[in-house]
């Protein structure tokens, strides 16, 4: 109901958020930088976890999330396993229109990903 309501000042503030966003991501990353990000803010909700649990974990959860969607940029989780039985990813963010680029950069360095990951987790960390 609320987009119903948007005024051409909303959609206009929005639209101009969302190109500084794009703006400071070209700039931070270039040609052939990489965000690493979490895929999720953390372990899944437990079932029957109280509303505002839930609502806390999905707005944490959309702010992830959104970064490649709202700034255009390519976004790929990369699975890394299992930890303490639940699984664990990380998400890597590059420029728009270099999907190929991300997808090469994933492939030559996957393994590496996974045992550099199970080096953190023996650790404790």
């Amino acid at each position: 109901m609320e987009a119903l309501a948007s005024t051409d000042d909303n959609v206009d503030s929005c639209m101009k958020l969302k190109s500084e966003l794009k703006d400071a991501l070209t700039s931070l990353l270039g040609d052939y930088g990489v965000l690493a990000i979490p895929t999720v803010p953390g372990t899944p909700p437990k079932l029957n976890q109280d509303s505002t649990t839930l609502e806390d974990f999905r707005a944490k959860a959309f702010s992830l999330l959104a970064v490649a969607g709202l700034s255009g940029f390519c976004q790929i989780s990369v699975p890394l396993g299992l930890h303490n039985g639940l699984p664990v990813s990380v998400s890597l963010i590059a420029r728009h229109g270099a999907d190929y680029f991300l997808l090469n950069l994933v492939q030559a360095f996957y393994q590496t990903l996974k045992e550099q990951a199970a080096v953190v987790w023996e650790s404790g960390l």
